[in-house]
């Protein structure tokens, strides 16, 4: 989803069939993520997802490897909780602020991280199935542009490129639009071969420099936008 010099962010998608109200969708949705981070000294990773979203586990390599927990409240307790956490300038944050939601937030000086494990839309019609979101934030400049299926569109051009779309018209939906036209190469070249690994097609983790993506190359519709401050991966229906 997200890939830099310094922090990788995989996510977890899994078939589902669920309703949308008199609709029903044959599709996916995200169910984890799964962090890398490089700090001065050691690497990072954080896990975090629905089925669990009371606790996000951490494990720190350095010279020695350490395993530490985030912990909230349960899911569904209607009660505020946060729990924080700090290494090396990587600040890690797991907080419930509403009944239905747990939100993980990772700030390494130069991303912001937001993971939100939250209801299906029409949960009650879901068996309260819950799915994640996910947004990032840039919050200083890089001499290594950033990649990944959402990453890539940090490209500073001011264009935004409008890939392909699932039609929800009808009462019996199959997704099947996976960002063609508004990312580079195709949705397989994203794939990772275990949770943690920063490495794929387009991997920016660890390098010393790296153009953005060529926009002109991308056959989406194209249209002139404002500088992007935020970008994630939502539900259609969120």
């Amino acid at each position: 989803m997200l890939s830099t010099q310094t922090l990788a962010v995989n996510a977890l998608f899994q078939h589902d069939k669920y309703g949308l109200g008199e609709k029903t969708v044959d599709g996916s949705f995200m169910t984890a993520c799964y962090i890398t981070a490089r700090t001065k000294s050691s690497t990072v990773t954080v896990s975090f997802n629905v089925t669990n979203p009371s606790i996000a586990s951490i494990t720190i390599r350095d010279a020695t490897l350490r395993h530490v927990e985030m912990a909230i409240s349960a899911f569904s307790v209607n009660e505020m909780s946060i729990d924080t956490m700090e290494h090396e300038g990587l600040r890690m944050s797991l907080s419930k602020d509403h009944v239905n939601h747990a939100s993980l937030r990772i700030m390494d000086g130069k991303w912001e991280v937001s993971a939100v494990a939250r209801l299906y839309p029409y949960h009650s019609q879901n068996n309260n199935n819950k799915r994640m979101d996910l947004t990032f934030k840039p919050t200083s400049a890089s001499a290594v542009a950033p990649h990944g299926l959402i990453g890539q569109t940090f490209d500073g051009d001011n264009i935004a490129v409008d890939g392909a779309q699932d039609d929800y018209s009808g009462k019996t939906v199959v997704t099947k639009a996976m960002g063609e036209g508004a990312i580079e190469g195709v949705a397989s070249d994203y794939a990772v071969n275990s949770p943690f690994s920063t490495n794929f097609k387009f991997s920016r983790f660890g390098a010393n420099k790296a153009d953005p993506r060529d926009v002109s190359k991308l056959v989406g519709a194209k249209r002139a936008t404002s500088k992007l401050a935020l970008a994630g991966a939502y539900n259609d229906e969120a």
